[in-house]
């Protein structure tokens, strides 16, 4: 197994304005927690540094127009007319080197899925990347641009069949509607209901893609309040059969940490424990994998979620005997200690949350996981 971790400091040379949600520093604290723990030095690892993407492919999705309006505010100065394109909004704002930075976070993107065609890596780590809200001519919910349909449309240029997996706490919405009507993609997203987050709509279990694509979407809205036994037996009762069904050729995945119960942004009460659980499911199955940041607003804990997915793509994560032994949050300075502490959900909360996703996944099952082959 050869893996990549694809880091540069240059993103910490970009800054959206104070108080912006969005951080560059949660990929450099990644890396830094990585190194710490010895997560980066083995003779399997690769640390790639990406370059920016190219205008002209940025255009495989994207319009020639909105790029052009988004290397415009580059320069940082705002013009109003640019807001009929999103930019310019107060979760997407105009910034110096608005366009530099998310032209580079698409090119690190696509760098992982190249080192993976090329047969050079079989699972990358890009914590910035993961931008789902990008649409084909406009910004949203903090997204750019779409590093996912790009990289997506890249690989099916090599492989038959890919699975995009999302676990960020907000709907993958834009890569859904980029891939609805084909039967080449796969796209399941676990996030919370978007009757309560942005983006406020859409990702309900009834949209399953159309035409030959149908049962080729899966959506698994979750209630505020569910925690990590809830997500993680919603994860094996769907994931698990749908890859087991589909077969495909590679798996994406967008592992946002807006999940964790410390996350600003979100409702859901998810702990580190699910990421690194999750991680260590996708990777059984996955024979390539490139997997994506994604949202995670606490710059404390959305860096221990990537570090531990990152050990348990390495297969560096920790035992059942180690938690057991140690007692997690008791392992001091190893990559245990990251799991952190359960989560307290009401009887009341916990049991909705439970009873909505027993009756979505079941939904699912009977109506959509049938459809695929």
């Amino acid at each position: 197994m050869k893996t990549a971790f694809i880091h540069t400091p240059k993103f910490l040379e970009f800054s959206p304005p104070k108080d912006h949600p969005w951080s560059p520093k949660r990929a450099e604290a990644t890396y830094e927690l990585c190194m710490k723990l010895n997560l980066l030095d083995h003779p399997w690892i690769s640390i790639l540094e990406p370059s920016p993407l190219h205008e002209k492919t940025l255009c495989k999705f994207h319009s020639k127009t909105y790029i052009s309006i988004l290397k415009k505010a580059n320069t940082g100065q705002f013009k109003e007319e640019w807001l009929r394109y999103g930019i310019g909004t107060t979760e997407c704002p105009v910034y110096k080197g608005v366009y530099d930075y998310h032209r580079l976070g698409a090119g690190a993107t696509m760098l992982g899925a190249q080192l993976i065609i090329q047969g050079e890596a079989d699972r990358v780590l890009n914590v910035t990347g993961g931008f789902h809200h990008a649409g084909r001519d406009f910004a949203a919910g903090f997204c750019y641009i779409n590093d996912i349909v790009l990289a997506i449309k890249e690989l099916l240029q090599n492989y038959s069949r890919v699975l995009y997996l999302d676990i960020d706490a907000h709907h993958g919405d834009q890569v859904q509607k980029a891939f609805y009507s084909t039967n080449q993609v796969l796209t399941i997203s676990f996030h919370q209901d978007s009757k309560t987050l942005f983006p406020f709509e859409g990702g309900s279990e009834s949209e399953i893609g159309e035409k030959r694509a149908k049962g080729y979407c899966i959506n698994v809205p979750m209630a505020p309040g569910t925690g990590d036994d809830e997500f993680l037996w919603a994860l094996e009762e769907v994931f698990e059969p749908a890859i087991q069904l589909y077969k495909p050729d590679i798996i994406v995945a967008v592992i946002g940490a807006d999940g964790l119960a410390s996350d600003p942004l979100s409702n859901l009460e998810l702990t580190n424990r699910a990421y690194s659980s999750a991680t260590e499911l996708i990777c059984k199955y996955a024979r390539k994998l490139l997997a994506l940041g994604g949202g995670g607003y606490s710059l404390q804990h959305a860096p221990q979620a990537w570090t531990l997915a990152w050990a348990a793509m390495n297969d560096l994560g920790c035992s059942e005997d180690d938690m057991v032994s140690f007692g997690g949050e008791f392992w001091g300075d190893g990559i245990c200690s990251l799991q952190g502490t359960p989560v307290f959900v009401p009887e009341k909360i916990k049991k909705k949350a439970s009873s909505q996703l027993k009756k979505t996944v079941g939904w699912l099952k009977d109506n959509v996981l049938c459809r695929l082959k």
